[in-house]
């Protein structure tokens, strides 16, 4: 019984050590995301986002058709 209390005790000691270490301080800098790319304006902004986004914007292009 002893044994089962100490290793739940190290779990949850260990459980909450990970949670503590995990909370960072997150930067303050806005970042703008794929989903805000038609509402941009900056044309500097907007085409550094189109490099990092995947679609390029919110219209659907579908992929080519394969026959495999």
């Amino acid at each position: 019984m002893m044994a089962k209390n100490r290793m739940l005790l190290m779990i949850l000691i260990s459980t909450i050590a990970t949670i503590i270490a995990g909370c960072e301080k997150s930067a303050d800098v806005a970042s703008p995301n794929c989903a805000d790319l038609d509402k941009i304006t900056n044309p500097v902004q907007k085409a550094e986002l189109l490099k990092t986004c995947p679609r390029g914007g919110a219209a659907f292009k579908p992929s080519d058709k394969k026959s495999w």
